[in-house]
């Protein structure tokens, strides 16, 4: 888990990481033409958000491979909880994921979550889903 990530300490280290993370992309996995969107995992229809007692939330996030092979490796899911705080977190592998968030205050949020092929440091192909909640 984390909820913020620091920069790179120059913009050539930067630019050097962008460039491997693409280039390996493109030549490990070459399902696409545009190595910064080799694939789009989809969620399943059984991803789940849904409000918990005690001013909380909770998302089962349930993704599907949608245009990526089995082989392809580089996922990041997050969650957005609606009140300026992020949740995400990278896994090599295509699977199921639970997260759960503690609000400072009851209300209405709206909570969006992205599954998405993450190729490092490139850019990120994702499906979303949203949906608005009453904590109490």
């Amino acid at each position: 888990w984390a909820t913020a990530r620091s920069p790179a300490s120059s913009m050539a280290a930067k630019i050097a990481l962008l460039l491997a993370a693409c280039l390996a992309v493109a030549l490990a996995l070459p399902m696409s033409d545009d190595p910064c969107a080799p694939c789009t995992p989809i969620l399943d229809n059984h991803t789940d958000i849904e409000p918990v007692p005690g001013a909380r939330a909770t998302v089962e996030i349930i993704p599907n491979y949608g245009t990526c092979s089995v082989l392809y490796r580089g996922y990041r899911w997050y969650v957005s909880w609606g009140d300026g705080v992020s949740s995400y977190k990278d896994t090599d592998a295509l699977m199921p994921e639970q997260a759960q968030y503690t609000y400072q205050a009851p209300g209405k949020y709206n909570i969006t979550v992205g599954y998405c092929a993450h190729p490092k440091d490139c850019c990120d192909s994702c499906s979303y889903m949203w949906q608005v909640i009453t904590v109490v």
